[in-house]
């Protein structure tokens, strides 16, 4: 009988929710509440997908925080488009490609 093996003992988990009450992890915690607060939103319609786009803006950079649906996403839809567009075509027809 072949002998039995015991799997390596794994280091214990932290716990789920941890709770710090200190004085720096208030400050932390408001200075995240305060940038969110200052964050902007706004809308915009997306030229290549012509779909709306929701973007979180930080108002002292202009730089785009965060994005729904991501560029990542936008970039899939418009070359799903562009690959069915090219599959409809007919044979001997010209299409106007931009990039």
């Amino acid at each position: 009988m072949p002998a039995r093996r015991e799997p390596p003992e794994s280091p214990p988990l932290e716990p789920a929710v941890t709770l710090d009450l200190s004085p720096e992890a208030r400050r932390s915690a408001s200075q995240a509440t305060e940038a969110a607060a200052t964050a902007q939103a706004r809308y915009r319609r997306d030229p290549d997908t012509r779909q709306m786009v929701f973007q979180v803006v930080d108002p002292t950079s202009g730089n785009v925080v965060d994005q729904l649906p991501s560029e990542a996403v936008l970039r899939a839809r418009t070359y799903a488009r562009e690959s069915e567009a090219q599959q409809t075509t007919e044979i001997g027809t010209t299409v106007a490609r931009t990039a």
